[in-house]
């Protein structure tokens, strides 16, 4: 691991719609490696290869988004210092220190580092450099919706056998779904071979759980391929405390190239199918029949929940399975009250 040059793009200031220093930064990065061909996007969005198919062969793929939540500043300034992991998404660190990078600008303020994705990115290009056959991505403005990732050019993906994509923190995380999108056939030679490799990489038990959105989810929808995303040393995400674990870094890299190593240049077919809702309107899970139910008031349908109505309070229900949770009316104004304040309603 290049420990300047991953300094060096940490400190490329990129925030949502204001990417354009990050964007010249890799393409000038990407554009002087051997064997590569590059791509931009009239969206800024990149695409490379490397290297040249056998018959029979598919592309590994590896996306990362090169927006950050954090506010641009004059200078980024990325330190080293020991610091503990906090509790992270279902796993406790303990009070072992690390060795890590954390930014601040030049009055020493904490100003976030941008590990979400700037350590996707940078992981992305090396995996670029040390593999022989492989294709990288990487999308603009992921953090308000995924933008540059909707807007893909499709024709880049029909010759990948699979997508990985490098955005989540700690150093034991795969996403199963995004936002409803299920990305990998869990009982399928993929997963089974991907778990493997990923454990033996990061030296530790990985949680294999549903995240919120990522480019992941769109690639996963617009193509036949299995695809997953996991940790890459990211901590104290959308802070200014954010920091970067140099150790789960490197781990990550290894855990891309024994995913090829172990994977191969094979294609693993997964197609995506649109979720359908166990209720829709005024059936609630099997009952089609709103008169039958004495409870039914009104069913407010989201993008990834339904909020039911009935006399009593309200029923919070994911779209996609049977998991609900039931808020009555007095906690529901106390949520009210929560909510208007975190949204300035008045």
């Amino acid at each position: 691991m290049n420990l300047n040059k991953f300094k060096e793009l940490l400190s490329v200031p990129s925030k949502t719609y204001k990417e354009s220093k990050m964007v010249e930064y890799l393409i000038s990065t990407i554009g002087d490696m051997e064997g590569v061909t590059l791509t931009c996007d009239e969206h800024n969005n990149i695409y490379v290869t490397k290297g040249t198919l056998g018959e029979g062969e598919f592309y590994p793929m590896f996306i990362s988004h090169t927006d950050t939540v954090h506010e641009l500043v004059d200078e980024i300034i990325v330190k080293e210092e020991h610091l503990i992991r906090p509790y992270t998404f279902g796993k406790d660190f303990g009070n072992e220190q690390s060795l890590c990078l954390k930014a601040y600008d030049k009055n020493d303020k904490p100003t976030g580092i941008g590990g979400d994705d700037k350590c996707g990115i940078y992981i992305c290009i090396e995996l670029l450099s040390q593999l022989d056959k492989v294709k990288v991505a990487l999308f603009v403005s992921e953090e308000t919706g995924c933008h540059g990732s909707r807007m893909v050019n499709e024709d880049f993906l029909k010759d990948v056998g699979y997508c990985v994509q490098y955005d989540a923190p700690g150093d034991h995380l795969i996403s199963y779904s995004c936002f409803g999108t299920v990305l990998f056939d869990k009982d399928g030679e993929f997963f089974e071979t991907s778990l493997r490799s990923i454990t033996k990489s990061f030296k530790n038990e990985m949680l294999v759980q549903s995240h919120p959105y990522t480019d992941i989810m769109i690639i996963k929808q617009k193509s036949d391929f299995s695809c997953l995303n996991m940790s890459c040393g990211y901590y104290n995400m959308h802070t200014p405390n954010e920091f970067i674990c140099i150790d789960d870094v490197e781990r990550a890299i290894e855990a891309g190239k024994n995913l090829v190593k172990d994977l191969g240049l094979t294609k693993y077919e997964f197609i995506y199918e649109t979720p359908k809702p166990l209720y829709t309107g005024s059936s609630l899970l099997n009952n089609d029949d709103e008169d039958e139910d004495p409870f039914y008031e009104e069913v407010h349908q989201l993008s990834s929940i339904d909020v039911i109505e009935d006399r009593g309070g309200i029923i919070i229900s994911d779209c996609y399975d049977e998991n609900q949770f039931y808020i009555d009316d007095e906690d529901g104004v106390m949520l009210y009250e929560i909510l208007k304040k975190r949204y300035d309603l008045n």
